[in-house]
């Protein structure tokens, strides 16, 4: 039986590495288009339902004082994107901002304002950092100490609506990280 000829005739081990490393190359580029494909069909809006302590409605309601939601989409670089990351070594997605009543209820976030174009640039899926605070519309401090998320975004989704207690900062209440 003939031997076949793998290398095309290319004896050159030096040439056989380069056409190795081409071969390498187009297999992650394709990987990587692959994995920010799926990336940009994953949904970005969730939902969270925030919950007050009574001297928190109270006081916001005695103040006319509203809630802002703020969630901040990130993501952990793939090496080759390492270079855009941020001071923390993370990607920007982007930020978004709900204002709500000053009372308990639910609040929609629409992952619209993340730039998905950057979606190729993270690796192990989106991230979701969000915070509560008041409006400052009545106090120029905040004055809300509120349960927190910070994690995967595919984890949020799954819990959704993700509950996020909120006291007043002087209530001393204890705040988690969810979900």
């Amino acid at each position: 039986m003939a031997e076949r000829n793998w290398n095309h005739g290319v004896t050159d081990p030096e040439v056989q590495m380069k056409s190795v490393r081409h071969g390498l190359y187009a297999l992650a580029a394709a990987l990587c288009g692959t994995l920010a494909a799926a990336s940009a069909n994953e949904p970005l809006d969730f939902n969270v339902s925030v919950t007050l302590s009574p001297k928190a409605a109270a006081k916001l309601q005695a103040t006319h004082e509203g809630i802002t939601a703020s969630a901040s989409y990130y993501g952990d670089p793939t090496p080759a994107a390492a270079k855009h990351a941020d001071e923390v070594g993370h990607i920007d997605l982007g930020n978004e901002q709900v204002a709500a009543p000053g009372s308990a209820g639910p609040v929609h976030f629409s992952g619209g304002n993340v730039a998905t174009d950057r979606l190729g640039w993270i690796q192990g899926g989106v991230k979701v950092n969000v915070n509560v605070f008041s409006s400052r519309h009545s106090d120029p401090d905040n004055i809300l100490a509120c349960d927190f998320i910070d994690g995967s975004l595919a984890a949020v989704i799954k819990a959704q609506p993700v509950t996020i207690h909120c006291g007043l900062i002087a209530e001393n209440l204890e705040t988690r990280m969810k979900p």
